[in-house]
């Protein structure tokens, strides 16, 4: 399987509340992924992210 989207030590904040830091992971071709979190967790800045739309604070 290749290697669709990954990420090595992602991060990104607002002010100084974190979302998400030092995260690293990879989805691969054929795989079936879920993204599941609370109002504010930061899921649909994660995909912004991923999409080039947004620039992470690291990684």
């Amino acid at each position: 399987m290749s290697t669709l989207i990954s990420a090595e030590n992602l991060g990104h904040s607002f002010h100084d509340n974190w979302l998400f830091k030092q995260q690293t992971f990879g989805i691969n071709s054929g795989r079936r992924i879920a993204l599941v979190g609370a109002n504010g967790a930061g899921k649909s800045t994660l995909l912004k992210i991923l999409a080039e739309k947004l620039k992470p604070i690291e990684g």
